[in-house]
């Protein structure tokens, strides 16, 4: 077996009880409270001596898994969260928790992971050259063909990189820069397309803005492509508000300029 992605969820499974309403209800499969289950996409293994899942409760557990992996809200179906559900198996003798567990954290990268990060960000924003039509003629300066050798060159002071990671994956990315006066430049924002939809750029957004502020820093400067609509307006709703624009000759689009205050956000 050759996995070919690199799964971004847990779940651990816990046997909680064998009836909700008081009346002891014996399981056919002899799961008892305290059988503990883990697993990511496949099937739950047993972790403390126990046998494994029924069919039938395996067509409840895939359903809320499917649920998960493409960006439901489970909310939805009257659980009252993301991250700790319960459920019973379709006879209702046992009573599941599932705990869900986002595997993507972000920790700061170093010199040596540039080629990973570098790979990140010119997937990440392929998808935006070929909504606006850029390519590698016809404007080089885009961020989906940034060199390995134009990232290097931003290793100095005052530079951090930061990425979102899935182990020693690495599926997201940003960076501040100290521009002094309190004023970061955050730039390359990306998470690689497979990985979209999940909020991990909001989650990178955020980092960034609480990074900022452990810096001593008081804003956050950006530069995107203008005529980019739906980027424009999820960074205002996130806090950013819009500050001017600029042509360059060598861009075939408007650069957009909006900035983020820790004094003014909610």
């Amino acid at each position: 077996m050759n996995k070919y992605i690199t799964e971004n969820f847990s779940f651990t499974i816990t046997v909680i009880d064998h009836a909700k309403d008081g009346k002891r209800l014996h399981c056919r499969n002899g799961q008892e409270v305290g059988d503990t289950y883990t697993c990511e996409y496949g099937c739950p293994m047993p972790t403390n001596g126990c046998g494994g899942f029924c069919s039938k409760t395996m067509m409840n557990l895939y359903r809320l898994k499917e649920i998960i992996y493409t960006r439901g809200d489970l909310r939805l179906l009257g659980f009252p969260n993301n991250t700790d559900i319960e459920f019973p198996c379709p006879d209702g003798a046992v009573w599941f928790r599932m705990q869900i567990h986002d595997l993507a954290e972000i920790r700061p990268l170093t010199a040596e992971q540039l080629p990973d990060y570098a790979d990140v960000i010119r997937k990440s924003f392929a998808t935006v050259a070929l909504d606006f039509g850029l390519t590698k003629e016809n404007c080089p300066g885009h961020t989906s063909f940034i060199t390995d050798e134009r990232l290097e060159s931003k290793l100095k002071d005052g530079y951090h990189p930061f990425g979102l990671c899935i182990g020693d994956k690495i599926i997201g990315f940003a960076s501040l820069t100290d521009m002094s006066d309190g004023t970061h430049d955050m730039n390359d924002v990306s998470v690689l397309p497979e990985y979209r939809h999940y909020g991990y750029g909001k989650k990178l957004l955020d980092f960034c803005k609480t990074k900022v502020k452990k810096l001593g820093g008081s804003k956050i400067t950006i530069g995107i492509v203008e005529e980019n609509t739906v980027l424009k307006d999820w960074y205002a709703a996130n806090g950013f508000v819009h500050t001017g624009t600029k042509k360059f000759d060598h861009l075939l689009f408007t650069v957009g300029f909006m900035e983020w205050g820790a004094k003014t956000d909610g």
